[in-house]
């Protein structure tokens, strides 16, 4: 049986500018002039125009969010409601959703079931909570919500999001050991939420669709992104350790299962973890890509940042909503991140 990326959503919260968060985080008059210095050249550096934010930069050192609308159940909520008008509450039988990191502090009953309750999804399976998979974790509810379109015929809602602000990490002073630890996480990271409609091929829409051809999802167990002591940091080698790995593990054997040369893919859609992690694919010994097959993931990244699980479907959603024939034509997802844990999606259009 086919099944198809039906519909794709984003949500990308209020922009600030990267200089307004430095001046947030590493105050002058805390941490020195140094410090702000250093910090607001590694921002330009790093190279992003406005960062999605939902941190209330005024209550700090407390960490809450700025708004209520930004809160994760009503984003999940958002994205339901905006696939149940494409197909229906009756057809959506399943809901998944990842994310590593949240705001959301009353943990019981889980936030799938407060969004459930909220949206009032009538479903099939009990709705799935993937909490701590890094930034792959969304390949991994694509992969059980398309398991279930093919069990049930009917459709599956995909809900990924990040509120990456609530690990910055605040110094106490310029003393602080952590400063120089932590400053990358805390310039490179932003919040926001992508969703998902997989459908079977008896629900397909009469639009452009994306056919899930295969998937792949594989680990390796590696720290180089991880926390310390509550502190969010990553390591310095990250880049020449993780593309590498991923695509060895989760592109290659797709591309060769299938008789695909990379010139085949047309829609690289590849986490933003950073520049020079998407730089890597070019290289020949990793996978050799084109500037303009990377060029569409490292506009998102400029444009946001490393929204940590739902960067990759940033990319994903502006191919999918392009007004133009496609037919025929083949794009990747590719995500990995923390653990480490990758996946990647296969499709065609249709």
């Amino acid at each position: 049986m086919k099944i198809f990326i039906a519909s794709t959503m984003t949500l990308i919260p209020d922009l600030i500018d990267p200089e307004v968060i430095v001046d947030a985080f590493y105050p002058e008059e805390k941490v020195g002039s140094r410090v702000n210095l250093l910090a607001k050249r590694m921002a330009q550096n790093i190279g992003i125009k406005k960062r999605p934010f939902v941190l209330d930069l005024d209550s700090l050192p407390e960490k809450k969010l700025r708004e209520n609308k930004d809160h994760p159940v009503l984003w999940g909520e958002r994205i339901i409601n905006h696939f149940v008008d494409l197909v229906g509450k009756e057809n959506i039988g399943f809901f998944s959703m990842s994310y590593n990191i949240s705001y959301h502090i009353d943990y019981l009953p889980n936030l799938a079931t407060q969004i459930v309750l909220k949206t009032g999804l009538n479903l099939d399976m009990p709705p799935e909570e993937l909490p701590y998979y890094g930034c792959a974790s969304g390949v991994l509810s694509i992969k059980n919500a398309v398991s279930y379109c093919k069990n049930h015929r009917k459709a599956a809602v995909v809900f990924v999001f990040d509120q990456c602000s609530k690990l910055a990490y605040i110094p106490s002073d310029r003393n602080d050991p952590y400063i120089k630890k932590t400053m990358k996480s805390n310039l490179l990271f932003s919040d926001g939420a992508a969703g998902l409609l997989i459908v079977p091929e008896n629900l397909r829409p009469d639009n452009q669709v994306m056919e899930i051809i295969d998937l792949k999802i594989e680990y390796k167990a590696g720290d180089g992104i991880k926390m310390e002591n509550g502190a969010f940091m990553l390591g310095n080698h990250v880049k020449d350790t993780v593309p590498p790995i991923v695509s060895q593990k989760v592109i290659k054997p797709i591309l060769e299962e299938y008789n695909f040369s990379k010139e085949d893919i047309i829609e690289w859609s590849i986490h933003q973890g950073g520049l020079a992690i998407i730089d890597k694919f070019k290289d020949p010994d990793i996978l050799g890509l084109t500037e303009d097959q990377i060029s569409r993931s490292k506009e998102f990244f400029h444009k946001y940042g490393n929204l940590s699980s739902p960067s990759c479907f940033l990319t994903l959603d502006s191919f999918f909503h392009e007004k133009k024939d496609k037919k025929g034509e083949t794009g990747m997802i590719v995500a990995f991140g923390a653990g480490y844990y990758m996946g990647s999606v296969l499709y065609r259009w249709d």
